[in-house]
């Protein structure tokens, strides 16, 4: 019978970096373990020597460095080719990365309310911390998170007036460009009906074509329509100093 290891958290977990084989022994990969060597080689343009760096995976993060690996370590810190190794007393082989750019809805609970909130992220650690940023300046008082989702890529398109009767919606469109193949898009966006929301999403188009200097007459049909609940959408200037400092 195969026995289950307890997992432990990272509050228990030991890392340190070292080049004393001891140390190392028992423990397991941090990160992924690389040699780095330099070359030389003669530029055939203008014949000087160049100097390039190089590196090779040696063990990936999560192996155990029992004694065949350590051996291997050992050969490689007697050359130069590595200094030291991150070593941690658990085995952590996976690791978390970010998504492209999409739209989370996250809802708060503020109160005895629950309000939704659309933006964009490209992970849910990015969508709490921006909406945290936006909700603080935006509202009085306590709230708290009760879900983060994911919806797929549509278009945001930022409130024009806070206006607490109209609803949202989530408009498919079908956008055909003077000469081109048409092609559907999904807009999110507050309106008081279907047909002002695509007069919102044609004036939305129009300007983002002049802004990029690409201006030429198009169509726009609607495919379908359907109010979402959501309370507001965070603009996508607002978050794009997270995007670009992430």
């Amino acid at each position: 019978m195969e026995i289950v290891k307890k997992l432990g958290t990272k509050f228990n977990e030991i890392v340190i970096r070292t080049s004393v084989l001891e140390e190392m022994k028992g423990n397991y990969t941090a990160e992924r373990l690389l040699r780095t060597w330099e070359e030389d080689f003669v530029d055939e343009d203008t014949g000087n020597v160049v100097t390039i760096q190089r590196n090779e995976i040696l063990f990936d993060r999560g192996v155990l460095m029992d004694n065949d690996v350590l051996s291997q370590i050992n050969f490689y810190l007697q050359s130069g080719d590595i200094k030291d190794v991150l070593a941690s007393n658990q085995k952590r082989t996976g690791i978390a990365v970010k998504n492209s750019a999409s739209v989370y809805c996250v809802t708060i609970l503020q109160g005895t309310k629950k309000r939704n909130y659309y933006l964009y992220a490209n992970s849910v650690d990015l969508a709490l911390n921006i909406i945290t940023d936006f909700l603080e300046q935006k509202i009085e008082g306590s709230f708290s998170f009760t879900s983060v989702k994911e919806m797929g890529f549509s278009n945001l398109i930022p409130l024009e007036d806070d206006d607490l009767d109209k609803d949202f919606y989530k408009i498919e469109v079908e956008i055909a460009y003077e000469e081109d193949d048409p092609f559907k898009q999904v807009y999110i966006l507050q309106a008081n009906d279907a047909e002002e929301a695509k007069e919102i999403i044609i004036k939305f188009i129009s300007l983002k074509m002049k802004e990029e200097k690409r201006e030429k007459p198009f169509e726009t049909t609607i495919v379908s329509a359907r109010t979402v609940p959501c309370n507001n959408i965070i603009d996508y200037q607002f978050a794009k100093e997270y995007f670009d400092n992430d």
